[in-house]
């Protein structure tokens, strides 16, 4: 059986549902939802505009026809891992 990506979100109902509840992955909208901190802190994705900003400040070169949103924030992400 395929195992399908969780991530924790903010809650819409702290009272009826706890601080957070947990999405498929492949759900997750940062329009609609806000990243859970176990910390107490939450977080708003970042929008393709904030994506491309931070590929800019660390120097990395956009695909010609890579436009998506999930495809920009996979290059921020392989950026982010190689910086570790």
């Amino acid at each position: 059986m395929e195992q399908v990506e969780t991530m924790k979100v903010k809650s819409s109902d702290s009272a009826t549902q706890g601080d957070f509840v947990l999405i498929n992955k492949s759900d997750f909208n940062a329009e609609v939802h806000e990243l859970f901190d176990p910390n107490g802190v939450t977080k708003k994705a970042m929008n393709v505009e904030e994506i491309k900003a931070a590929l800019a400040a660390k120097n990395i070169v956009i695909p010609d026809g890579v436009t998506k949103k999930a495809d920009l924030q996979a290059l921020l992400d392989a950026a982010n891992q190689e910086n570790k």
